[in-house]
Formats: C-alpha cells, structure tokens, sequence
C-alpha cells in the first residue's frame, strides 16, 4: 500500500504530518499486522495527540532523521494512530504504562508481538537521554535485541505482561463518612494555595482550572470572593486572547503573563460554564463578557458554520508563537498608540526576559485587556485588524472535527448561555451543534461515534457529554450500561477487547478534560459507588483533591 492511500486511512492532520517523515507509517488495521507476521517483525505503534507538543516533538525531532527511520522501517512495521481515531487503542496503552507503575501521557510508544502481546512501553521518549528520561534510540535497539536474540522468550515475557495489564485496578478508595467537611476543608486547602495577584493557584503553569473555580463559586462565602476574583483576573490576563477572544491552554511562567499558544475548543466551553456560574451571583459584567468572549470565539474560530467544531489551534510552534506577539511600532502603526496601550502594550516590550525562559519574546508585546474595555463598533474594527493581520502571517488552526464529547459540552454551555444570559446568538447556533450530532455523530441512528463521519466507537465521556448537552438522561445510562462496572465502580473505554484486555477509561492528566466519573455525577441518578470512587485523591495529604473531583461531589451531596 502507497503512502497516499495509507494518509487517506489515517484521518488527522497529525497522522499526515507524520507520513511526510522519513519512517513508514502504518495504519493499525489487519494489513500492519500480516506485514508483521510476514516478515517476523515487531510492531511499533505510537499514540499521539493533534495538540500534544510532545508528539509534534518526537515527530520533529526523532522520526525525521534519516537514521532513526532507516532503523526503525528495518526492525518494526510503524504504526501512528491518533487517540481520538482508535481510543481503543489509546486507553489499553495508558493502562499498560500505569499497570508497569509508569507515567502515562501522550504520545504513547508501544511496541507489540505481531500477535499484538505487548513488549514495551513508555510514553515520551526524547532523542537522547534527558530529565532521567531514556532516549528513544536506546529503548528502539533494548525491543529489538530482545527479539533478536530469543523471540520466544520475547513472546513469554510479553503474555506476562498481557496478564499484568488486564488484572491491572485502580487502588479502591475509603469512603468518606463526612463529605461536607471534606469538601469544605479541600476548599479551604485550595484557598491557601491562591495568589491573590495573579489569580493562580500553585506554581506554574497556570491552567484556567474551570472547575476548581466553579467549586469555590458554590462554597459561598470566603471562598466565593476568591474565585470570583481569580476568574476575574483569569479574564483580564494573558491566558485571554483579547483579539479573538478565546482563552489559551495555560500560561507558563509565574506571573500568568505567557501564555501557552495553543487554544481548544473544550476549554472554550468549560470556561464559560465557569464564567455563567460567576453570572449568577455577581452583577460583574466582566464574567458575561468571559461568557461571550469563550463562546463567540469557538464559533467564529473553531466552526465552520455547519454545527461542528475543529479541535483547536495551537501556535506554540517557535515561528507560529511570534506571530501572536507585537512589535509596538507594528501594532500602533496598525491601530493606533491609544489602542496599543489599551492592549497592554508597551514600546520596549511588555514581556518580562526573567520569565521569557527560551527567549521568544524579547521586545514585544503579548496582548491582554478587560473585555468590557474593548465593546465599541471602533474597538471591534481594529480588533479586526489585528487579527487579519496576524492570519496573513499564519492560521494556527487545526480542521479536524472534534469529537462527540466535545461536541456535547459545547453544546451544554450554548444551551445555558442561551437561557442565562439571553443569548440569541449562542441558542441559534446551539440548534446547529444539535443537528449536527445527530447527523455527523450517528446519534439519530442511535449508535453514537466519537468522529464525525466514521465508525470510531464512542467513549464513556462522549455518552455523558452529549447527554448533558442533549439533556437527555437516558444517554447517560445508555453509557452505564456499555461501559460501567458496577463492582469496581469504574467505566471500561470500549465494548470489546483490544489485543485481549478490556481497557478502562484512563485518569485524566492536569489540563485535560475531566474524567466520565465526574460528568456522570453532574447528571441525575449517576451509579451507587461512583461517588465513592472517585474520592481517591483525598487520601494525599500534600495535595489537595482536584477540582472537577470537588464540583462533582458537592453537586451530588447538594442533590442527595
């Protein structure tokens, strides 16, 4: 098979990028695997993720030298699939890494017997050795001398590890005879961890932790100010776009002033649930106009105007992210020096060199501004401007639909924003993502997919957010009933196995979406043990309980 017709089964845009490398690439479908057989080779099959900057690294910086792909295309059929194309695929290997005590993420390097036993594992592998990490070379030629010198022994050790990861369960949790007072300390944790300056809590990156701040909304008091006043500034700062309006992945130095360059789409809507939540207890116009700014950007920015979403753009290229910055000449020529100001420029640069670590940004400006500051027809024009501007430089985003789950999310902040803040805009094109998961997602016909247009099986999560997005109960019991263990009170990620394990749903990694445990107790009569499972996190004393673990459970206590 040519490498033409092999990109046109590997769907993203990630999978293309990685076929213009040296290596060939498979895709993870029965001819991979007699090609295996055929030659007596093992598989290698990378996981990765369209916004992972690790994955982009390892393509950039391993898979295009020459040598690595001579050796590679010599002693393994390769294999990229994307995690959102076989999720399968991708929660058997974040169960394998966690079951050998590893540290998951993406991408995932997992090398199997052409009979898919598993030989392997690791999730990033740098060039060389670095941060204690071994580097790919060495782990590449550990798989292949192994095989080389005893295939059988290979093989044994590999059926070893098969029992390994399907025997694999997350430690159970204790439960917690008194959740109020649990919750309330937890809070009072996180409280101690807020800088009252930057918004942040805990040291860098700053993530905009949605859920974190919708908990401490829903504590009153002390802990309601807070968070308002974090969100506040979350709104104001560099993690906000004020060009396009939406909000950035995280910002990486301590004073939240640098942004990661990279936007998703699920971010969008959690951050508006977040701000719609400060709508209701706050006359601030500040936390509508976060609403507005998170929502409108994801329809403007990431639809194509048929009711679906892209996943996100992501500049965090070196190139791509001077193309978000300014030169105050450039953007005061363009506009005007009032304006620039307004943005928070400065002539010699307002990014501070002490915290521009890799030096990207000497002498310009990253933009930041209050939403409400920038609402006149003129500031819309010139805002405009900006950004035809920097589109002509550069389109950071990435057309690959997202998925059902994202779909849905989305869909349940355009519902609420429609009700709460009047928002005829957002309802008119929630009635779009609607019929569009209905037509792109199977859901009319009711076997849900978690691409549009495919036959990608959908995932716990993709159940869940859609109903809530639906408000449609029966969805999430829909998915307790493929997915849900009611003995363990853990969600599987498939229906079927996936090379002889029944992979379960993996534990979400900081800054990416919450796990289906927690939509699941935001929806009605969610499973008996759930609550009790997901108090794991509890029993760190140094660390306080994740936010979106908090949301759920004081939602469900609040509901019992």
């Amino acid at each position: 098979m040519n490498k033409f017709i092999r990109l046109i089964l590997l769907l993203s845009l990630t999978a293309i990028s990685f076929l213009r490398a040296e290596v060939t690439w498979h895709a993870w479908d029965e001819a991979a695997h007699t090609e295996a057989a055929d030659r007596g080779v093992p598989l290698y099959v990378v996981v990765g993720d369209s916004l992972s900057e690790l994955t982009t690294s390892m393509r950039e910086d391993t898979f295009a030298n020459a040598e690595v792909a001579a050796f590679l295309n010599e002693n393994f059929v390769c294999i990229y699939a994307d995690r959102s194309e076989a999720p399968g695929l991708a929660a058997y290997g974040q169960q394998w890494l966690v079951a050998e005590q590893k540290i998951p993420g993406w991408p995932l390097n997992l090398w199997f017997t052409p009979n898919h036993q598993p030989l392997e594992a690791a999730s990033y592998l740098p060039p060389t050795e670095e941060w204690g990490r071994e580097g790919f070379m060495v782990v590449a030629n550990r798989v292949t001398d192994n095989w080389t010198a005893s295939r059988e022994s290979s093989e044994r050790a590999a059926a070893r590890r098969t029992e390994l990861i399907a025997d694999y369960l997350p430690f159970a949790a204790e439960p917690i005879n008194d959740i109020a007072a649990a919750l309330h300390t937890a809070g009072e944790d996180w409280l101690a961890l807020l800088n009252p300056e930057t918004g942040a809590f805990g040291d860098s990156p700053h993530r905009p932790e949605p859920e974190l701040i919708r908990f401490l909304i829903s504590q009153g008091g002390e802990a309601q100010a807070a968070a308002l006043n974090a969100l506040r500034i979350r709104i104001s700062s560099a993690l906000r776009d004020p060009i396009d309006g939406g909000f950035y992945r995280a910002t990486s130095d301590n004073n939240g002033g640098i942004p990661v360059f990279q936007k998703r789409l699920t971010d969008q809507a959690r951050i508006a649930l977040a701000c719609l939540d400060a709508v209701a207890v706050s006359d601030d116009p500040i936390f509508a106009a976060g609403a507005h700014s998170a929502l409108d950007y994801a329809i403007n920015r990431l639809s194509p105007g048929d009711g679906t979403f892209w996943v996100g753009e992501d500049a965090t290229a070196p190139d791509a992210t001077r193309n978000q910055t300014w030169i105050w000449g450039a953007l005061a020529e363009l506009t005007s020096d009032e304006f620039a100001i307004r943005l928070a420029a400065k002539p010699a640069g307002n990014v501070n060199a002490e915290e521009d670590l890799e030096g990207h940004h000497g002498g310009r400006n990253i933009l930041r501004a209050d939403p409400t500051a920038l609402a006149s027809r003129n500031d819309f024009e010139l805002r405009a401007k900006v950004l035809t501007a920097r589109l002509d430089l550069e389109n950071p985003r990435i057309e690959r639909t997202a998925t059902a789950g994202a779909h849905g999310l989305m869909l349940h902040a355009l519902n609420r924003a429609t009700l709460e803040l009047n928002d005829l805009n957002c309802g008119g094109y929630a009635v779009a993502v609607r019929s569009a998961i209905l037509r792109d997602f199977n859901l009319a016909a009711g076997e849900l997919t978690r691409t549009a247009n495919s036959e990608v099986p959908a995932l716990p999560d993709d159940y869940l957010l859609v109903a809530m997005g639906m408000n449609d109960p029966a969805l999430a019991e829909q998915a307790d009933d493929l997915f849900y263990d009611d003995e363990f009170g853990l969600y599987y990620a498939t229906t079927e196995d996936v090379a002889g394990v029944r992979p379960q749903m993996w534990s979400a990694a900081a800054g990416e979406l919450p796990s289906p445990a927690v939509w699941r107790l935001l929806i009605s009569n969610p499973p008996e043990l759930l609550a009790d499972e997901i108090t794991l996190s509890f029993d760190n004393p140094d660390v306080p309980p994740p936010g979106d673990v908090l949301l759920a459970l004081q939602k469900h206590h609040d509901s019992d």
